[in-house]
């Protein structure tokens, strides 16, 4: 089978080479997509592809074989081109690992808010602003400061502010704020006080579970802000926590997909984030699983009687 991963970044990309690894084990090609050197064609009313790079990897000049399968790995910042290059996938007849309605919810982290609060799902109190005077709106309806503001597309914590008075507030807001794109103006939830989560979910299971420490000085619970990474061991994992995870992937309409949450201490878990291509570099170290494995295994196995 060749799984073709659309990403712009190289093999040296951790995700990337580790699924490269994992499905050449397999005997599986993986083809690296970047989709801006890629050019949808109709003809005839027929969808084709052209730029398609050799999976063999053996001349540029070697027309590519069409993936029998497509795992978008491109991230929130994806760009329109990205949804018209998936959907002519489609039109081809090759399968998607994550829908394309999935990878549209979580692509913004506020409309991930919106369906998992529409499924039940308990999610930070949040509200969406496109102008100044509605931010500082926001934060009065939140309690005051601090609060957290957000960026729509962000990730790895990226984008993620902590804002603790109208001062830095107007600082931000100026070079920040997007009217166009808006941003989440979010509560605060003080480190000392929580436990932060990553789950992984790949096909309607838990694949790995690991507890976040945010770095001294630092709110933010992010693998990319050189958080402390310790594995939580899946027998341990209380049901409901599990549970949870399963439940949001499923609002979102993912197959695979990466559940932060917080625990508030004596509360229940709160959903912040799904991701729709979660890296797994910490989760790996810090259980020791092979997750690239159980991705392309559920890859080949879950989709291989469609293609």
């Amino acid at each position: 089978m060749i799984i073709g991963i659309m990403t712009v970044n190289g093999i040296d990309f951790h995700p990337n080479r580790r699924l490269l690894e994992a499905a050449k084990a397999r005997g599986h090609e993986i083809v690296l997509i970047n989709p801006y050197e890629i050019s949808c064609y109709l003809e005839m009313g027929r969808a084709s592809l052209a730029g398609l790079p050799d999976p063999l990897g053996i001349s540029k000049d070697i027309p590519g074989q069409v993936p029998d399968v497509i795992l978008p790995r491109q991230g929130s910042p994806m760009g329109e081109y990205g949804f018209v290059l998936l959907r002519h996938f489609m039109q081809m007849g090759i399968p998607l690992v994550n829908s394309i309605e999935g990878i549209t919810i979580a692509k913004n982290q506020y409309v991930t808010l919106q369906t998992l609060a529409a499924a039940g799902i308990r999610v930070p109190d949040t509200c969406f602003i496109t102008r100044k005077i509605s931010f500082f709106k926001a934060v009065e309806h939140l309690g005051g400061f601090p609060v957290i503001a957000k960026q729509v597309d962000g990730m790895g914590g990226d984008g993620v502010v902590k804002i603790e008075n109208g001062i830095q507030a107007e600082k931000h807001l100026d070079t920040q704020l997007n009217s166009l794109k808006g941003m989440l103006v979010q509560q605060f939830f003080n480190p000392g006080g929580r436990q932060d989560l990553r789950m992984l979910v790949i096909g309607g299971r838990v694949a790995g579970t690991m507890s976040l420490e945010p770095v001294p000085g630092d709110f933010r619970a992010n693998i990319h802000q050189n958080s402390r990474a310790t594995a939580i061991d899946t027998d341990d994992l209380p049901g409901a926590w599990a549970d949870l995870a399963l439940d949001a992937a499923r609002a979102c309409h993912l197959d695979i997909a990466g559940v932060d949450m917080i625990l508030e201490k004596g509360g229940n878990p709160i959903v912040i984030e799904v991701n729709y291509s979660p890296g797994f570099r910490g989760l790996e170290q810090a259980t020791g699983k092979d997750i690239s494995r159980r991705i392309i295994e559920y890859v080949t196995l879950g989709y291989s009687h469609k293609t």
